[in-house]
């Protein structure tokens, strides 16, 4: 009887986190409408002093500029991240894209729009994402951040990434 009950109450939980989904992905144009950040490739800290400011910096970017972009601080790995259109892209928006070559969203930063697609970085990481985003591979672009939500995602993929030996 209880089994019953608790695979009623996942189905039940299931069904209604599938709905929000569909109904959120409507209103905010977007077929990704939660995601959770999954590594640390936006973190802020001692580290990407280097790897984010002084390269952007390099890059020709003011440092008033950058405090002007959406995030600007970045964010942390557990976070979770509302998701809107895609629509009128602009440099410093974090944008969430699948590279059809690794088949898993990617949340970075657009560093320069070009005619072809969009340049892209993690805040975090010492240098620009070794491929042009595509316009198709986009799914929208961050709106809003929700502090430590995602670790809901995030811990049960950790421990099958640990049993399966995938880093």
């Amino acid at each position: 009887m209880k089994i019953s009950k608790t695979l009623y109450d996942i189905a039940w939980a299931f069904t209604v986190a599938m709905f929000l989904r569909i109904v959120f992905g409507f209103v905010l144009g977007t077929s990704f409408p939660f995601v959770a950040v999954m590594s640390e490739s936006m973190v802020h800290d001692a580290y990407s002093v280097q790897n984010y400011y002084v390269w952007m910096q390099d890059e020709g970017f003011s440092r008033e500029s950058l405090g002007e972009f959406p995030f600007e601080v970045g964010f942390n790995k557990g976070d979770a991240l509302i998701i809107g259109s895609a629509k009128e892209i602009e440099v410093g928006d974090v944008i969430v894209y699948v590279n059809p070559n690794l088949r898993y969203a990617i949340i970075h930063r657009v560093i320069e729009v070009t005619e072809n697609g969009y340049v892209t970085k993690g805040d975090r990481n010492p240098a620009q994402d070794p491929w042009l985003v595509k316009e198709e591979w986009v799914k929208g672009k961050a709106v809003f951040l929700m502090p430590l939500v995602g670790w809901i995602r995030v811990l049960p993929t950790d421990l099958i990434y640990t049993v399966i030996g995938r880093d």
